[in-house]
C-alpha cells in the first residue's frame, strides 16, 4: 500500500525533511505519485520505492539484546530485497517480451519491404521489354508502309 511522507517518516522514525531529501528527481519519477486525498494533493511513495526507503533507512545492525541472544533485522532486510528484486525481474522480463515482439515486427516489414523491391525492379525490367518490343513493332508497321500507300 503506498505510503505518505509523513507515514514514512513516523515509521522510519526519522524527519519528513530527511525523507524528502532522499526523493531526488530520479526517485520521484519511479516511485512517487501525486494524489488528491481530502481536496489536498500529497506525494505518496509506492511499494517499490519503499521497500528502498526502507533499506536505507532501517540500514545498520539494529540489534537487540533479548535475554542474552542477539536479534537483528538483517533478515527482513533480505527479504523486502529480494521482494523488490523479483518485482524489477518481471518488469524487465515484461519489457524484454515487448522488445522481442517488436524485434519480430520489424524483420517482417524488413521483409515486405525487401520483396517489394525486388518485384519492382523485376517490373521495371518487364516493362523496358515491353517498350522495346512495342518500339520494334512500331518500326516495323513504319517499314512495311510506303508514302503512297497512306492515301
Amino acid at each position: 500500500m503506498p505510503k505518505t511522507i509523513k507515514e514514512l517518516a513516523d515509521e522510519f522514525d526519522v524527519s519528513k525533511q530527511a525523507i524528502r531529501k532522499k526523493l531526488d528527481e530520479n526517485f520521484r519519477e519511479k516511485y512517487v505519485q501525486t494524489v488528491t486525498r481530502n481536496g489536498v494533493q500529497t506525494l505518496v511513495v509506492s511499494n517499490s520505492g519503499y521497500l528502498l526507503l526502507k533499506q536505507h533507512f532501517g540500514g545498520g545492525n539494529n540489534q537487540k539484546q533479548d535475554g542474552g541472544l542477539f536479534t537483528s533485522n538483517i533478515g527482513n532486510r533480505i527479504q523486502d530485497t529480494i521482494e523488490l528484486l523479483n518485482q524489477q525481474l518481471t518488469i524487465k522480463d515484461s519489457q524484454i517480451k515487448e522488445k522481442d515482439e517488436q524485434l519480430k515486427l520489424m524483420q517482417k516489414l524488413l521483409d515486405q519491404s525487401q520483396q517489394l523491391q525486388l518485384l519492382s525492379k523485376n517490373g521495371s525490367t518487364d516493362l523496358k521489354y515491353i517498350v522495346k518490343n512495342t518500339d520494334s513493332l512500331k518500326k516495323e508497321t513504319k517499314r512495311k508502309r510506303k508514302w503512297w500507300n497512306l492515301w
